[in-house]
């Protein structure tokens, strides 16, 4: 049997300039929550980075979400000129929330924890916590994420250290 070991890790700060995640986008200066059609629907995206490009969607419930179909379009779409993974999210409450995600070239991933703190940091930003940390479960995981925003802006995620061998 093995113990439960946590580790903590660093994920950097968060990149929201668009010409640094890239994607293009030019009528605010930063693409947040701005809409991205897709077969006729909007999707609101946040576009952010932790070393690699991501758009962040607030949906109803993750789990009726087409993941692959919506994540593959959206990742691929023109204003993201180099692809970028889309991480679904559903906010639960003020301390939790449940996402899904579509990694860019490999499709829907089950855990990373780079797109469990991307989303954690979008949900902060976006004001859905007034919260500095959350709660997130990903493919049946736990991870805890902290935004140290207020003091030197790194994103960490504590998480099961099993969950790296996978």
């Amino acid at each position: 049997m093995s113990a439960n070991i946590y580790v903590t890790k660093s994920f950097g700060k968060p990149v929201t300039s668009p010409v640094l995640i890239p994607v293009e986008h030019k009528s605010t200066p930063f693409c947040i929550n701005s809409p991205f059609m897709v077969g006729g629907k909007s999707y609101g995206v946040t576009a952010i980075s932790l070393g690699t490009p991501y758009g962040a969607v607030l949906v109803d419930n993750v789990d009726i979400v087409d993941v692959p179909k919506i994540g593959s379009v959206l990742g691929t779409h023109a204003l993201f000129p180099k692809g970028a993974s889309i991480v679904f999210i559903q906010v639960i409450n003020e301390e939790s929330i449940k996402i899904r995600l579509w990694q860019r070239d490999e499709g829907e991933k089950p855990f990373l924890p780079e797109a469990a703190c991307v989303a954690g940091t979008v949900t902060m930003m976006l004001q859905k916590t007034h919260k500095n940390e959350i709660n997130v479960e990903m493919g049946g995981n736990k991870v805890f994420v902290r935004w140290r925003r207020y003091q030197d802006d790194e994103v960490l995620a504590s998480f099961n250290r099993e969950l790296l061998a996978g």
